[in-house]
């Protein structure tokens, strides 16, 4: 398993990449056009103790407390799985994500074979996210550590690998930094 976040989820969703997911995915027009309007024509002003500062455009993003901005989001990443699932669909790669979460799923019978599935996932990750005006790094943080060992990493940009014996034999890695 190998653990990235999308940096700056939802002020980061590029309309035009929106709206062309949701035309791709089948949505009807009228439903594109009201998200384009949506989008459109927002501004924020900075204040700070009690002084406002100038009106500025806001060219991308979408409002983070609505209720609507979850829906749109998940919209927007979900062109991320079949992309690459369909480049690793010979490995069995499986994507799954939780809001702003994305975890790549290997399972095989060879820990180097695992780690280079996982590798495969996250360089056709980066491509995706360049295409889509969006960042994803390596989950980091105390809960972000899968299975048992050492909990300090002496490399912290590098992947730790834990093995995890399944009861079909085979064998499964979690790769998280």
């Amino acid at each position: 398993m190998l653990l990235m976040d999308v940096k700056g989820a939802f002020p980061h969703v590029a309309k035009g990449n929106l709206i062309k997911r949701m035309e791709e995915m089948g949505f009807e027009a009228d439903l594109a056009r009201w998200v384009e309007s949506f989008m459109a024509d927002r501004k924020v002003i900075m204040s700070m103790d009690g002084k406002e500062g100038d009106s500025m455009d806001v060219e991308t993003g979408v409002p983070q407390g609505l209720p609507v901005s979850p829906v749109l989001f998940v919209i927007y990443l979900s062109g991320l799985f079949g992309q690459v699932e369909m480049k690793e669909k010979e490995s069995g790669s499986e994507g799954i994500s939780f809001v702003d979460d994305v975890a790549w799923v290997v399972e095989g019978e060879d820990v180097g074979e695992c780690t280079q599935q996982l590798e495969r996932c996250a360089a056709e990750t980066e491509i995706w996210a360049r295409m889509n005006a969006c960042q994803l790094v390596l989950a980091t943080g105390p809960n972000s550590r899968v299975g048992s060992g050492s909990s300090s990493n002496p490399e912290p940009n590098r992947c730790n690998g834990f093995l995890h014996k399944t009861r079909s034999s085979k064998v499964n890695i979690s790769c998280c930094n």
